[in-house]
Parts: structure tokens; sequence; C-alpha cells
């Protein structure tokens, strides 16, 4: 009887070990893609800020200069609305 519980038990124990192992390799996997998301979100506001800007430089010849503190001011707003996407 002693020994069934026992094998029992190391059954258990082995399966728990397989669990946490494959939940391991999946936290790994995922940390990785993290990785690349977080990557890419970052040259994708580069991307948008650099279009802004180059708006603000289309539309500056037009109409009075847009000054140095609206650009700032337009590229919060967007990061702002970038991290609430994200969230």
């Amino acid at each position: 009887m002693t020994s069934d519980l026992l094998l029992q038990l190391e059954k258990k124990v082995a399966h728990a070990v397989e669990v946490i192992e494959l939940l391991r390799l999946q936290v790994e996997e995922l940390e990785q893609e993290n990785g690349v998301l977080k990557s890419e979100h970052e040259k994708w506001r580069k991307d948008l800020t650099s279009l802004i800007s180059r708006f603000d430089q289309i539309d500056s010849p037009k109409t009075a200069p847009v000054s140095h503190t609206t650009r700032m001011q337009t590229t919060q707003k967007v990061i702002q609305e970038e991290e609430f996407m994200t969230v």
C-alpha cells in the first residue's frame, strides 16, 4: 500500500515537472516575442513622429510657422494615444 502511494506521488511529481518545464519554455518564447513587438512598436513610433514632422514642414509654408512647442504637443498626443492603445 505504501509503495502504491509512493508510485502515485512519483507520477504526480513527474507530471508537475513536465508542466513546469513546458510553462518555462512558453515564458521564454513569450519574452522573445515581447522583445520583437517592443522593437516594432518603437520603430512605428519613430516613423509616426517623423511623418508628423514632415506634415508640419509641408503645412509651414502655407500657414504661420508651427512653433516647436506645438509640434512637441502634437507628438506627445500621438505618443499618449499609442500608449493608450497598447494598454
